[in-house]
This record gives structure tokens, C-alpha cells and sequence, in this order.
């Protein structure tokens, strides 16, 4: 992990505000081998289950899964609120084309890209993939961030900070 993506807590207890950190990773993903169209609901299941334990997150609404119906782009999205954020997906199977999937984890808890990258390989196989790592702070001491990640399977192999830029500190009473 980089130096900026060092990671705070995200709430700060026995004060009378909470703090949240404000992370995203978007991440889009050849996958090794297609996924078992007829278990998409199982699989967007146990896979939204396993990322919010790792996030250390809770749902705040229905998982929402919607399979596709344009068939020129098989597959299936998903949504999963969660505490003040949200986890989703698409994953699109073309006949003659890589199976792929993208993938946005937004979280008001810190983000462990490392161990989101293995949740996602251990359910979807990941082939080569690239994502981007913002960290979108507007009135916290940290610095908003984005760095570019890629790598094979469930290894990150390579990050490149994007962009640094000072957090909106006039913000933090409104």
C-alpha cells in the first residue's frame, strides 16, 4: 500500500461528530473463465457478503440484482447500499469476447485495495485488470488522492499516484 493510502480510523468515538473517510475503488477486470450464469444471484450474494466483512461495512438496504435484457450484452448488475455508501457491479459475458467485470466499492470506512483485490479474485477468478483508487476527502487533514493500480489474478502489481491535492478545510462546519 502507498504512502497515500495510508489509512485512519474512520470514526472517531466518545466525540459528538462522526467522521467518516470517503473512498472509492473502481475496479474493471477480465475475468480467467466465464461465471455460472445461473447462479448470479448465489454469487452476487456470497460476493457482496465477503466484501462488506471486509470493509467492515453493513447493508442499509435490499441487494438489489438485475439480470440484463439487452442480450447483445449478457449478464447481470448489481447495487448494495451500505452504510452511507455503496457496492456495484456489472459483469457482461459476450459470445467471442473476454467474460469481464467492473466493479465500484465505495466505502465511508477505509479501503484496504489489497484485500478488496482478493475478495474479488477469490469469487470472480480475475484475469488482468486496472482499477483507480480515489480517496475523496473535502474537509479532513488528510490529502485527496488518486493513485492507479493494476495487476494479474489477486496481485497488485503496480500503483501510480494520479493526483494529490489538499483536503477543503473551510468545509468542515458546513
Amino acid at each position: 500500500m502507498s504512502a497515500v493510502a495510508k489509512k485512519i480510523t474512520t470514526t472517531e468515538l466518545g466525540t459528538e461528530s462522526l467522521h467518516l473517510v470517503h473512498e472509492i475503488l473502481v475496479l474493471d477486470a477480465f475475468l480467467a473463465k466465464p461465471l455460472e450464469q445461473s447462479r448470479y444471484q448465489s454469487i452476487t450474494r456470497d460476493f457482496v457478503s465477503d466484501l462488506l466483512n471486509v470493509l467492515g461495512m453493513e447493508m442499509l438496504g435490499e441487494l438489489g440484482i438485475f439480470p440484463a435484457v439487452d442480450q447483445r450484452e449478457p449478464g447481470w448488475s448489481f447495487i448494495q447500499p451500505i452504510t452511507t455508501s455503496h457496492v456495484s457491479a456489472h459483469y457482461f459475458e459476450n459470445p467471442g469476447r473476454r467474460p469481464h467485470i467492473r466493479i465500484d466499492a465505495y466505502s465511508c470506512a477505509s479501503i484496504d485495495w489489497n484485500a478488496l483485490i482478493r475478495v474479488c479474485h477469490e469469487h470472480f477468478e480475475l484475469d488482468e485488470w486496472c482499477a483507480c483508487f480515489i480517496d475523496r476527502q473535502l474537509d479532513h487533514p488528510r490529502q485527496r488522492s488518486v493513485v492507479e493500480l493494476a495487476g494479474l489474478g489477486g496481485c497488485v502489481n503496480s500503483e501510480i499516484v494520479l493526483s494529490q491535492q489538499p483536503s477543503l478545510r473551510h468545509g468542515a462546519n458546513q
